[in-house]
């Protein structure tokens, strides 16, 4: 149903500072409530003699009175958007008519059930009549609705039918069929008068021609332009005719014949009556049909311009088909350009001209990191990490201070409260304005968290000894030859101790390697506890380790190390075995007194460690 269709009730009608429209709609509303005042007149005339009890058809018609006098002023005001219920929304009057429609024709359906219809066959038809009539009398009011009608239809023979279905008539057994149908033939009519109005309306001419000197200011304007009243297009200039290809014998009448769906026709109808009904313009953007059948889109806006209903108002058009086209050709490549770095980069950042954060723009994946959280911050304000894990804050701060493009720079940002912490690999470059004045920084940021860990696994695993994390030969002999450098320039003395676990392979073949492994990762624990922070403990392959001792101070000071490691190694062990306790073979070697180069101390430390084996074990061989 179309709000405010009512021609009683015209949904442009004006307010009240409109005098003659509301005295228009006020005189039509009282010439209605008039007519129905004297149907119930008639029709209780007709009954009164026809009845067993007349002062309930007194009542009725006392009630119904009543009812059309508050329900016609009630609507007119409403329509009007009296100031004392200012409504607007064309929605919430549609719900309002068609309430007022249901109480209207609820007052003459309850006739019904006063009497009349138990009285006899005369006062039967009678009230056949007087509903039948009002029936297609509210045709004729309401043609410009079928909802409303069908809700006043319902209201007015519902009660009746429901009569016939329940006791039908003795002189008309099959009342009901004939009702149904009488309904369905005042809903056809209906639909006939409201199709002959629209017609009428969209074929009636302009009442008059626009002056000369008018038409003339019309047609000089750059916009489209027309002047319309209500739905019917009056005037319009030849910027309008230009755009919609409007041919002289075959003119627009009506404005929704403009748009090029209709489904839109009334959610922009409703909008375009909200706003001009609190006296303000109206703009949209929105998709014309122009006669030839091509489309094209148009700012349109409109303003009420006149208080005699229905309202006039002027709408102005612009074709804006190369804008929007432009601009829906730069949305997809902007969408096609973010789609593409997505695939590189993880997301897109801007800083203001303090290199401070103010914009981070996810491109790809759920933003697990939490960016977001560092607006306001600057690149190198974030905390400090391990030494040597990133660039220094200096050194980041001059790369953003130059002003220059940059590319690949690795910063860290917390992953939490706690480590680890996250890579990222920025590169941006800077911002200028139309005087190349610094406006900031924007780039692109990757995380290269997992890429930094596997590189650093793949470092660890090169270095170290999988199965007890100690550094392996590679490791240890970088170590020794940075130590024995050392102590050639301080004249400083380097020990190694190596050790080797007495009938390992026995405890292998006992209990199993698995055993064996556990045994090898505890004494690689009390090894590695046993010495200096400074000292380095290493596995050089199966049950044999290294203990590298820097900045001796003498020859001698390796043996008393070597002691304590024999002793730690004697304990019991955690894990169950073959034996309760390890025995061991120590060799000791020193630099420069046993060799003058690492590969040399070793070899030494080694053959010492051989000797230490064949003379029974679990002893320190030192020279």
């Amino acid at each position: 149903m179309k709000s405010g269709s009512f021609p009683l009730f015209n949904q442009n009608a004006q307010t009240t500072a409109d005098p003659g429209g509301a005295v228009a709609a006020q005189s039509y509303a009282r010439r209605i409530h008039m007519l129905g005042q004297l149907a119930g007149i008639v029709t209780l005339i007709a009954l009164w003699p026809q009845v067993a009890v007349p002062w309930q058809l007194l009542v009725w018609w006392v009630g119904t009175g009543i009812a059309q006098l508050i329900l016609a002023g009630l609507a007119c005001r409403v329509q009007l958007t009296h100031p004392a219920m200012p409504i607007h929304d064309p929605l919430l009057r549609h719900y309002l008519f068609s309430a007022i429609a249901v109480i209207g024709g609820g007052a003459w359906g309850s006739l019904a059930l006063v009497g009349p219809y138990e009285a006899g066959p005369v006062a039967q038809a009678i009230l056949f009549m007087a509903l039948g009539g009002v029936t297609l009398t509210g045709a004729g009011i309401l043609f410009g609705s079928r909802t409303a009608y069908a809700v006043f239809v319902t209201a007015v023979q519902l009660p009746l039918f429901i009569q016939t279905v329940v006791n039908p008539p003795s002189t008309l057994p099959h009342s009901s069929v004939f009702l149904g149908m009488f309904v369905l033939f005042a809903l056809t009519l209906n639909d006939v008068l409201a199709i002959s109005h629209r017609r009428l309306a969209a074929t009636e001419p302009a009442s008059h021609e626009l002056p000369a000197p008018w038409q003339a200011m019309l047609d000089s304007a750059g916009e489209a332009l027309i002047l319309a009243k209500g739905l019917r297009i009056e005037h319009w200039n030849r910027r309008f005719s230009e755009l919609m290809h409007v041919a002289d014998q075959a003119p627009i009448r009506r404005l929704d014949a403009c748009l090029a769906n209709r489904r839109e026709w009334h959610r922009h109808a409703r909008a375009a009556s909200d706003a001009l009904g609190r006296g303000e313009t109206y703009r949209s953007v929105i998709r014309l049909r122009r006669t030839d059948g091509s489309e094209f889109w148009a700012e349109l806006s409109g303003r009420r311009v006149d208080g005699t209903p229905p309202a006039q108002i002027v709408w102005a058009a612009n074709d804006i088909s190369d804008r929007m086209g432009a601009e829906t050709r730069a949305s997809m490549a902007w969408d096609q350009l973010f789609a593409l770095v997505g695939q590189s980069a993880d997301w897109y950042w801007q800083t203001d001209s303090q290199h401070r954060l103010m914009r981070i723009t996810l491109l790809a994946g759920p933003d697990k990191e939490g960016l977001e959280q560092h607006i306001g911050r600057k690149w190198w304000q974030f905390p400090i990490g391990a030494p040597g894990s990133r660039p220094a804050h200096g050194t980041l701060r001059h790369t953003f201070e130059q002003r220059e493009a940059f590319r690949d720079l690795e910063v860290e940002i917390p992953d939490g409260s706690h480590a680890p912490r996250r890579h990222l690999h920025l590169s941006g470059t800077p911002r200028l304005d139309e005087h190349g004045g610094f406006l900031g920084y924007h780039g692109l940021a990757t995380d290269v968290t997992e890429r930094i860990r596997d590189r650093e696994r793949i470092h660890f695993l090169a270095y170290h000894d999988p199965l007890t994390s100690l550094p392996n030969r590679r490791l240890l002999m970088e170590r020794l030859e940075q130590s024995v450098a050392r102590a050639h320039r301080y004249e400083e003395r380097v020990g190694v101790i190596l050790v080797d676990v007495d009938d390992f392979k026995r405890i292998n073949d006992l209990a199993g390697h698995s055993t064996g492994d556990r045994i090898l990762v505890e004494m690689a624990d009390r090894l590695r506890h046993g010495v200096r922070a400074c000292d380095t403990v290493a596995r050089l392959e199966g049950d044999t380790f290294a203990v590298l001792l820097p900045e001796l101070e003498s020859a001698g000071a390796a043996e008393p190390v070597a002691t304590k490691i024999l002793s730690i190694l004697h304990q019991p062990l955690v894990q169950p075995s073959p034996r309760s306790a390890l025995g061991a073979s120590l060799g000791i070697a020193t630099y420069p007194d046993d060799a003058g180069n690492a590969d040399g101390l070793l070899r030494a430390a080694d053959a010492r460690l051989l000797r230490a084996k064949r003379r029974g074990g679990q002893r320190i061989e030192r020279a």
